[in-house]
């Protein structure tokens, strides 16, 4: 795949055909060719930098989400301040590669923000260019707390839920289950920061911790910590894995002939990681920032939801609908301010509300630039009969008298100390 895809203006001639014709108007004398230099100028893209993963555990939502940051230019006419949109695509794959791709975006590419983002290493490799170079960063699927946290920016905004949110969301549901947990996850900022999120509130609850380990991100072998899951004899199993991980995960337990014995559940779940496992061994109950199908649906989601299966042949997953957002959101930004200054977008983003997306009204804290909205609660079905509709949605949170502080926390219990624009 090619790391950029230009827009072509709405007239439909190419960038590379109007600077022929421009050439070509050079020789008929100066005066043709003013008006040329003008709507070449007019002309020149606006870029918005995407940093999904093309390779590794996580390259299969960096497609989704890629796909659905496409259909929001798309639905902005692929146009914004009279200029064409243009999405510049470098790779996410580890905090080193994506931190040379954010640096090669901003001062290479001249992008006026940068958006992505799934895994949280990288994405907290990737905040402080973003402060030094003044460039919004639109975060839309890492989920550890202390990017909204004690290391959040000035600069970048967060669209997937923190670990702080999700733990408190899935818990009281999945404590149903016994309050003697095993605990699986990845061993990076994500995993970890969610281990010690949920094992306090498990243990503050009075339940206990069965075991717990670690695993490298890209683990293809979970047999031996399968056997000392089953040596346990756990109540659940709550997992910090995503992608790949999380597939080979689900396969293995269904080997061992685990599915349906041990209750399963993590940290977040991306309908890809259940579909590639496939319907005999998906499993759990999961939170979920959203679903495809589902009464909770607003109009603009499935009219989102159905377009993206009617060009690519496939239904869209959460990190889609991330990047949609995300995207959209700096689309609006821009038009709004009539700027691509980050300064002018970071103050619109502090004090917009984003409506029809959800039930509610979305907007991110103007304190710490995380996203308020509300959670999925998603069972996978008993029975699945259809390629990529593996949930019942059992409820949304906060629930009736629940409020976003509960959820979210509140900013005198939050690390994050906002720095100056």
């Amino acid at each position: 795949m090619s790391n950029t895809e230009v827009t072509p203006s709405r007239s439909g001639i190419s960038r590379r055909g109007l600077f022929k014709a421009g050439a070509a108007g050079l020789v008929t004398g100066l005066a043709g060719a003013v008006p040329f230099a003008r709507y070449a100028l007019a002309a020149e893209p606006i870029k918005i930098g995407v940093l999904l993963s093309k390779s590794g555990p996580y390259a299969v939502q960096g497609e989704q989400g890629y796909n659905g940051a496409t259909i929001a230019v798309a639905d902005a006419k692929s146009e914004v301040l009279g200029r064409p949109i243009q999405l510049v695509w470098l790779d996410e794959n580890g905090p080193q590669t994506t931190q040379q791709n954010m640096l090669r975006l901003v001062q290479q590419e001249k992008v006026v923000a940068v958006q992505g983002g799934i895994s949280s290493g990288d994405v907290l490799a990737i905040m402080p260019v973003a402060e030094r170079e003044k460039t919004l960063l639109m975060a839309t699927g890492p989920n550890a707390t202390e990017i909204t946290g004690e290391k959040c920016g000035r600069y970048t905004f967060r669209v997937d839920l923190p670990n702080y949110e999700t733990v408190r969301s899935i818990y009281p549901t999945f404590s149903k289950n016994g309050k003697n947990w095993y605990f699986l996850y990845a061993s990076y900022a994500w995993g970890i920061d969610g281990y010690k999120q949920m094992s306090a509130l498990l243990t503050a609850d009075g339940g206990k911790i069965a075991g717990a380990d670690q695993t490298p991100l890209g683990t293809t072998d979970y047999s031996s910590f399968i056997l000392k899951i089953v040596a346990a004899k756990p109540d659940a199993v709550f997992v910090g894995l995503g992608g790949s991980d999380l597939t080979n995960f689900l396969k293995q337990f269904k080997q061992m002939g685990l599915t349906g014995k041990i209750p399963v559940s993590s940290l977040i779940c991306n309908d890809t990681d259940l579909w590639s496992a496939g319907p005999e061994a998906a499993t759990g109950l999961y939170p979920k920032i959203w679903n495809y199908t589902g009464a909770q649906n607003t109009e603009r989601s499935h009219a989102f939801a159905k377009e993206y299966q009617a060009k690519f042949k496939s239904a869209p997953e959460a990190e889609a609908w991330q990047d949609w957002f995300g995207t959209t959101a700096i689309i609006t930004a821009i038009r709004e301010t009539g700027s691509t200054d980050s300064r002018k977008l970071v103050e619109f983003l502090e004090g917009h509300k984003f409506d029809g997306f959800k039930r509610d009204a979305m907007y991110f804290r103007s304190w710490d630039h995380q996203l308020i909205q509300p959670t999925l609660i998603a069972k996978v079905k008993s029975k699945i009969t259809d390629k990529y509709d593996y949930f019942d949605i059992l409820e949304e949170v906060p629930t009736k008298g629940q409020t976003v502080d509960e959820l979210y926390g509140s900013q005198k219990e939050s690390l994050c100390k906002m720095p100056a624009l």
